[in-house]
Order: C-alpha cells, then structure tokens, then sequence
C-alpha cells in the first residue's frame, strides 16, 4: 500500500493527472484518436477556424514574427493583433512548436489533455488553501476539470485558459482580503492576456466574489473599506499591466466584431427557467446545442447537492451564506434573464455557443460545494437528507415527464443520473472522519460521474480523421510549393479545392478566404458586391470570374488533377480556370498561371475614387470597377437569353417582387431546367439568388454539378462554361425544399476582346515590388498620363503608414475597402509598413503601471518580522469554520 500511501500525499498530482487519465483513455479507447487510430479532435469550429490560426502561430514563432502585427493572408490583408489577444495567446500553443507541421491535430490532442489537467490542478490548489484534504480534493476539482462547460467547449480551446486561471485569480483575492496584495493584480493581468473575452468575464465573477470573500474573512469596517479600496486599485493596475495587449485590440474590435454590439435590450426570460433541470442530467448535450442551446453547467451529483447542502449548514455564519446566496441567485438569473446574459457576453449576443460565461457558476457550485463538505463533519442530518432525495426526485420526475423537450436527452440519461444522485446522498450522509472509505468512495463516484458525462457528451458530435486532414494538407502545401518556388514575388493564390475558409494560413501562402470572429465587415460587405461568398466573419472567393482574378492579382491557381483519389474538397467550379498557362502539377493538383493578374497595386484613372458598388448586382458592379480603373465605359459581361426555361409537373410557380416562389406539388425530383446555346468558349457565367445557399437547392450542367458555397448572402456568380459549343446546353436546379423563393438568375457571356484590351492598359503601370514583408512593402512605379493614381488590392485600414518619395501621404479607401493614393505623372518609390494604431499608447501606459505598481507593491510589501504572523492569519481566515 505504499503507493496508494504516497498518491494520498500529493492530491495536486493527482488532481492534475486524473482529468489527464480520464480524457486520455476515452480518446484512446472510445474516439480512438490519432496516434490511437484515425481519428482527431477536430470538429466544428476547431476543424474550420482554430487549427489554421495554431498553424499561423508557429509559422510566426518559427521565423516570421512580423506577422504578430499583420496577415497578408487574412483574406486580403489584415490586422492580426487582436486574433492573438483572442485566440492565440495561450501559452499551452508552444506545445505546437514541438510537433510537425503537418501533425498539429496531435498537439491539439497534447494541449487539450493539458488544459484539462491544469484546470483541475488549480482548482486543487484553490480548495487546498481552503483546507480540503484527502482524496475529496481531486474529487472536487474532477468535477470543474471535466464538467459540463469544459467538455461541450472543448472545440474552443482557447477558453480553457480563463477557466484555468479563475481559481487562481480568486485565491488572490482572498489573500487581497488577507492583507496581500501583490498575487492578485499580475493574476488578473495574465487571465486578461490568455484570453480578454473569457478574462472580461472573470473580472465580472470576481466583483460578487470579492464581496463574498469579504463577508466570510469577517473584516471590521476600516479592513473591509481598506480591502475594497486596495481591490478597485489593484484590478485597475492588472488591467493597465495588459494595456500593450488590450488597448490595440480594443480599436481592433470597434472595427470589427464590436460592429455587432446589440444597441437594444429586450427585458425577458429566454427561456423555461424549469429547463435548466436538464442541464443537471449526464451528457445533456448534442450538436443542436452548439447554436441556441441552454448553459452547461453540469459538475457532478456530487456538488450539486453539496452547493444546497451548504445553505442548509448551520456551522457555517448565516452572512456568509446569504451573501452566497444573493449571488448564487445572481448567476442563476443570468443564465435565462437577456440583459444580464447580454451584459456577460460583452453586449453582443454570441453567435453559437450560448451562455459562454457558464463556467463561473460550475466554478462556484464546486466552491460552494466543497466548503460545505468541509463543515459536515458527521454527515447529512435528516432533514438535508430529505431535501436532497426530494429535489433529486422532482429534478429527475420533471425531466422524464417533459423528455420530448430535450432533444439531448434519453430515459437512459435521467436515470444514470437519478442512481449517481441517490449514491452521492448516501456518500454524504456517511461523512464522518471515522470511515477510512468515504474518501476513496467519494474520489470513485466522481470518476464515475464525470466520465459518464464527457463520454455521452463527445460521443455527439462527428470529428475529421487525421488522415483527411493530414493528406488534404500535404497535398495543398506541394502544390503552393510548387509556386513559391518558381516565384518569390508578392501575389495571391486560388484554389478550387477547399478544406477550410483559412487554408492559406495553415499552409503559408497569400490568399482570398477568411473565416474569423475578428474580421473587419468590410471585406464580406466588398466580396458580397462582386458576387463571392460572404458572411458575418468569414468570406469565400468561390465565384470569381477572369475579371476578379485580375483584379485581385491571383496570379496562380491549383485545381484538383483528374484521378486524384486523395481528400480534397471541392470549393468552386471553375471551367475558365483552364484558360490560363499550365506550369505545374503534383500527384494530385495542377498548377496554373495566370497572365492576367494586375498585381497588388497599378496604375489607375482618379474616377475609381468616386465609384460606388451596388448590393445583388455583381457583373454590373465589375463592369463598374473596369470602367473606373479605365478611364473609358467598359462591358465585359453581356447579358444571354436562355432558349428555353420548363419546370417538373410537379412544381407550381407564383410570381412576386423581384423573382418567382417555387412550390412542390407532390413527391419525386421537382428541378426547373434552363437551355441555352454557347456559339463560342467564352466564359459564361450565371447569377444567382442567396436563396439556394444552405443546400437549398442543387446546380447542375449537362449533368454535372456545379458547387455552391455552403452559405452566402448576396447574388452569386456561378461559372457555367460549357465544354462544347454550338449544341444545346441544360442547367438544371433541383429543389431541396418544399418552397423556395428564386430571384436573379441570369446568363452572362464574358467578352474576352474587351476584357483583354482593359487588363493591357492596367498591365502598363504595375508597381514592381521589390521587397514585402509580413507586415511591410516596397516598390516604384512609373504612372504614364495625369489624373491618376496606384490603385492596390491591400484594404485601407488605420495602421498603414505610406510613403511616397520619401514624403507621408495619407492614402485614401475606394470601393468602400482598398489603399488608393493620388500619383503625379512621372516615377515613384512607394514605402508602406503597418503598425497597429494603439499599440504605442498601449506599451506607455503598461510601462507606466509596472513603474506605479512596483513602487506601490513595494511599499505596501509585508515586513520580514510580520511574515509568520501575516501567514498564520491567511490560514486562519480562509480555514475557519462559521
């Protein structure tokens, strides 16, 4: 028994390897994870977001930390200061720097058992300095490390962070109470660094906290008020500490996600208050929770009858539990009541994932849990007793009787969960330091609880296999091999195959695509105007046409080679592609060139500073780019009539404003079929409505499909290029719905002579690039006639600082997005570097506070002789029973 003696010796060890053991078996065993099998711990947000941004930050850790400060391959370009201060700070992600960059889906799996293990060591640590003892310390923090929060959230690993941090952060603020006050401020500043969003959320936490920690030290009136008055000044000191950070990315956020700041409050419940008992049950969780689901806040039959075992204990002073109580009904009101939820979340509703400041409350239901056991020293009287069996009986009744409510939800579930409750009633009503066993006891039936919980939550949802992401990744990486090393100039990549929205940051090239909560909403509402895919937070250069190419200097272009039978999804059709110059291939993609690209700046007529571009008008806003850059009126798309346009028997039409409502009648395929004649190979290329995103409604040409974006809110621009002319040629949409309204479809021809003629005379002037940088770029150009200007595909956005011939100019923004500076005829040197606005201001004002608070904590600093006093009275107050 000398190990179970010696485990029994280091509950912190414990605590931080059994969330460890637990999860690490289930990904073994269950989910049979990579380097277990084929599987990963991709999905959802983490498969399509964060495993690009995990890429990005190693490429940057591994030699280019400029980009820390801008991405030419957000989308077009943009600022990267705030996707760090959200996403990437962690210091967990050096894990990747260890691991191969095609193996990123094992340091996920690294780095999210790590999370896992830190947050139950420092919820130990917290109840450790609280006095809990023996194995109901791991027992406790078990049920934070893996509860209901940390398991549905583990797709947004960079959350983790602020769970972990909390229990320090709240130690600190008890030591604040206790006289010291040097731990709190630096904790605070590093919750606020790891991650601002979920750090806001903490500082929200720690105000009720405080007043808490402050009713339960029992301080008299000149402590408490000396206590608040060092805990106003320390938080703002922690938050000035991160001013470097958080002050650009502030200015970030006005100019992007904080765009979407809800300016009007509906005072109402969003839901039954009676549906958060479900909540309560073993894996209540699936996929339809991810967008509008209710808060996860499950942690164990354990502690949730322990936190209503607390306010029933009468060794513990009735202030103290009715300061609990007040925020404990604080947090449950914030968990169904929409302005306070609204409030949590930074005034703006999130979209997906639903009350993500739930954690607090697990955090404070294992607290509250914890130091009731502690003062229950012979068990649960009678009386508690039956309350508990009671609220266990009416909790599990009530969830059985309205089962068709919960989706997420099984008999089998509510009644696992029904037995686990009855065995931590008997656990705690067997409390008494004479039973050698209960300990042991109550350690198995959280293991048991928690596991059952993460296993029939993560048994939900669907995960990417490690081969399809290894091999779609190695394949696209050779194939932008394949261009970098022939071309080691500044131009953007295309593609026709797609995984992901940021395939250019995972495999390091200059591309078109986003998908980021911290993107500027002018690049979706510009990318909507010319017909791509758009949306809040993420655009998809899925319809281009040989015009947008150009204009947007995507100079090569891979495509899927015919045969290929490896993982690769495809992103757009595009039959023009194959115009351009072949250069290259690999084993499975071409490469192509094309000799259209204009560059990332050029020479251009001073009327592209007055044109305007309207919404649901793609091709006619593209003409109106190519006669603004011209000088001279330009069409390039002509419009084609259809030779014909017949509907299924079984699909009735009704004509409305702006397009046609498409009904079904009855079963079987219901498609209406379009013909038309190409008397040339030409592109032809055909809009269509918003209404056929979300598979709304399939695409076909002479039988094959032509792809759709997976969503889009504006006129898409589909490539329908036939491959033989002069025969008649059939577009077919089926309908995937019963009704679907259809608007905006129409057949354009692109007039390759006019095209050809407009992309020579752009080609004339280009900006010779002789030197670009992650977040720099330099070039000349020599401008021909007057009245004109370097017209540049870079977004114009505060933080940019040009140079002309030496002198600073201020650029200006054209097509609501773009870098447009006035030129005089003649040669020109063109300097341009990128500094996030603020971050000047915010380096000042960091240095300031380490300066004050130094000075402060120094001569606050407690005297060598008080230390065992100062000591023994931390114990003292934080131990003592009430």
């Amino acid at each position: 028994m000398h190990w179970f003696k010696s485990i029994k010796q280091h509950p912190l060890t414990v605590a931080f390897v059994l969330p460890i053991m637990i999860m690490g078996i289930y990904f073994a065993v269950c989910q049979h994870v990579y380097p277990f099998g084929n599987s990963s711990l991709l999905t959802v947000d983490m498969g399509q977001q964060y495993i690009d941004f995990y890429a990005y930050f190693r490429q940057t850790l591994l030699g280019h930390p400029g980009q820390f400060f801008y991405a030419w391959n957000k989308a077009l370009g943009g600022d990267m200061i705030g996707v760090w201060a959200y996403y990437l700070m962690s210091p967990f992600n050096l894990v990747l720097l260890l691991v191969p960059k095609s193996g990123l889906d094992v340091g996920i799996l690294v780095i999210t058992l790590l999370k896992y293990g830190a947050a139950g060591l420092t919820m130990a640590y917290y109840l450790q300095r609280r006095g809990l003892r023996s194995w109901a310390l791991p027992a406790y923090s078990l049920a934070y490390a893996l509860s209901g929060w940390m398991i549905a959230n583990q797709l947004n690993l960079m959350w983790f962070d602020g769970a972990i941090m909390l229990p320090l952060v709240a130690d600190g603020v008890d030591r604040l109470v206790a006289g010291e006050y040097r731990r709190y401020p630096l904790l605070l500043a590093a919750t606020l660094l790891v991650n601002y969003y979920i750090g806001y959320m903490v500082c929200l936490f720690i105000i009720g906290y405080f007043c808490f920690a402050l009713v339960r030290a029992q301080l008299r009136r000149p402590a408490a008020l000396r206590a608040t008055r060092h805990f106003a000044l320390t938080s703002l000191l922690g938050g000035a500490l991160t001013a470097v950070l958080l002050v650009p990315t502030f200015f970030q956020i006005t100019q992007s996600k904080g765009t979407y700041t809800t300016t009007s409050v509906n005072w109402r419940f969003e839901y039954n208050p009676l549906h958060l008992l479900s909540k309560l049950v073993a894996g209540s969780f699936n996929f339809d929770q991810m967008p509008s689901g209710l808060p996860n806040i499950f942690v164990s039959s354990l502690v949730t009858l322990g936190a209503i075992v607390y306010f029933m204990n009468r060794r513990i002073r009735w202030q103290e539990r009715l300061t609990a109580g007040l925020w404990s009904l604080v947090l449950l009101v914030s968990l169904m009541f929409e302005p306070l939820d609204l409030l949590w979340h930074g005034l703006q509703f999130p979209v997906w994932y639903p009350y993500r400041f739930s954690f607090v409350v697990t955090f404070w239901l294992v607290l509250l849990a914890a130091r009731g056991f502690q003062h229950l020293p012979d068990g649960i009287s009678v009386v508690q007793m039956v309350v508990l069996v009671t609220f266990s009986a009416a909790t599990d009744l009530y969830v059985w009787l309205n089962l068709d409510h919960f989706s997420y939800l099984t008999k089998e579930q509510v009644l696992l969960t029904g037995l686990l409750n009855l065995l931590a009633i008997v656990v705690l009503s067997l409390r008494g330091n004479a039973h050698r066993g209960t300990y042991i006891i109550i350690l198995l039936l959280s293991i048991a609880d928690m596991a059952s919980n993460a296993a029939l939550t993560l048994n939900q949802l669907a995960y990417v296999s490690h081969s399809d992401y290894h091999t779609y990744t190695e394949a696209l990486r050779a194939g932008a091999q394949q261009v970098q090393q022939r071309d080691h100039g500044w131009y953007r990549i295309g593609k026709t195959v797609g995984r992901t929205k940021n395939d250019a940051m995972e495999v390091g090239f200059n591309g078109t695509d986003q998908f980021n909560s911290m993107f500027e909403p002018r690049v979706p509402t510009f990318f909507g105007k010319i017909g791509q895919a758009d949306g809040d937070g993420f655009v998809a250069y899925t319809y281009g046409t040989e015009f947008t190419d150009a204009l947007l200097d995507t100079r090569y272009w891979l495509t899927k080679r015919a045969g290929s039978t490896a993982f690769l999804p495809t992103e757009s059709t595009r039959a023009d592609v194959a115009d351009y110059t072949g250069i290259a291939h690999t084993s499975n993609l071409n490469v192509y060139r094309n000799d259209n690209a204009l560059g990332i700046g050029f020479g251009a007529s001073k009327d592209i500073l007055k044109t305007k571009l309207t919404t649901g008008t793609p091709l006619t806003n593209q003409d109106r780019i190519a006669s603004a850059l011209t000088g001279a009126h330009t069409t390039f798309f002509e419009p084609r009539a259809f030779e014909s346009i017949t509907m299924t028997d079984n699909v009735k039409a009704m004509a409305g404003v702006g397009g046609t409502t498409y009904t079904v009648k009855k079963g079987g395929a219901a498609t209406l079929t379009y013909t038309f004649i190409a008397n040339t190979t030409e592109p032809y290329y055909l809009t269509v409505d918003s209404s056929l995103t979300d598979n709304a409604a399939t695409v076909r040409l002479n039988g094959q499909e032509v792809h759709l974006a997976d969503s889009f809110r504006n006129t898409g621009v589909l490539n329908v290029t036939p491959a033989q002319v002069n025969k008649v040629n059939t577009i077919t949409i089926t309908l995937n719905k019963q009704s679907l309204f259809i608007g905006n479809v129409a057949l354009y021809q692109l007039d390759t002579t006019s095209f050809h003629r407009a992309i020579k005379q752009l080609q004339s002037e280009p900006l010779h690039v002789t030197h670009h940088g992650s977040n720099s770029l330099r070039g000349h150009v020599t401008i021909k006639r007057r009245h004109q200007v370097l017209m540049t595909t870079i977004p114009q956005v505060p933080g940019w600082h040009v140079r002309v011939d030496g002198h600073t100019v201020h650029p200006h923004r054209v097509l609501g997005l773009f870098m447009t500076i006035p030129l005089s005829k003649g040669h020109h040197t063109i300097k341009m570097f990128y500094v996030p606005p603020y971050l000047v201001t915010g380096l000042l004002i960091t240095l300031a506070a380490l300066f004050i608070g130094w000075i402060w904590l120094w001569r606050n600093r407690p005297r060598h002789a008080a230390v065992p006093r100062f000591n023994h009275r931390i114990q003292q107050l934080l131990r003592r029973p009430r």
